[in-house]
C-alpha cells in the first residue's frame, strides 16, 4: 500500500516545520533503500517511518538547530564574540572538542546528542555568568 492522503500531507508539514524541504528527495531515498526520490512512491510504511523521522527531529518545535542557537545566545551573553557581535565559532568549537562529552565541533552533534550539550554549556553560562560579578 502506497502512502495516503493523510500522511502525504502530515509528512510535507513536517518537512517544512523542520526545514527539511530542501533534503526530501534525499530523504525519500533513504527510507525507499534507493528505490525511488519521490514521496508519492513511499510504501505506507516507510511514509511512517520518516513521518516519525521527522516528528524526533521537530521534538513538539525544538529542532536541532534550536538547541544550537540555545547554545549560541548563551554565548553571546557571556561575551564570546567576535567583531560585529557574531559569535566566536572557533572558540566555542574550540570547546565543544576539548571539554564536550563527545569532543566534535557544535555542528557535528546529532539531534539525540545536543540536550546533553545545551546542559553541559548551560553550566559553562553559569559560571561566566558567577565570574563577571
Amino acid at each position: 500500500m502506497t502512502i495516503n492522503q493523510l500522511q502525504n500531507r502530515t509528512l510535507h508539514l513536517l518537512l517544512t516545520k523542520t526545514k527539511m524541504t530542501a533534503n526530501k528527495a534525499d530523504l525519500v531515498l533513504a527510507f525507499t533503500d534507493g528505490r525511488s526520490e519521490s514521496s508519492s512512491d513511499l510504501l505506507a510504511s516507510e511514509a511512517d517511518g520518516l513521518i516519525k523521522y521527522l516528528k524526533a527531529l521537530d521534538n513538539n518545535g525544538e529542532s536541532a538547530n534550536t538547541m544550537r542557537r540555545k547554545i549560541i545566545a548563551m554565548c553571546h551573553r557571556i561575551n564570546w564574540t567576535k567583531s560585529l557581535g557574531k559569535v566566536d565559532m572557533e572558540r566555542l568549537n574550540g570547546w565543544c572538542r576539548e571539554k564536550s562529552y563527545l569532543k566534535k565541533n557544535l555542528n557535528d552533534y546529532k539531534y539525540n546528542e545536543l540536550p546533553k550539550l545545551v546542559s553541559e554549556f548551560t553550566n559553562v553560562y553559569k559560571y561566566y555568568l558567577q565570574k563577571s560579578f
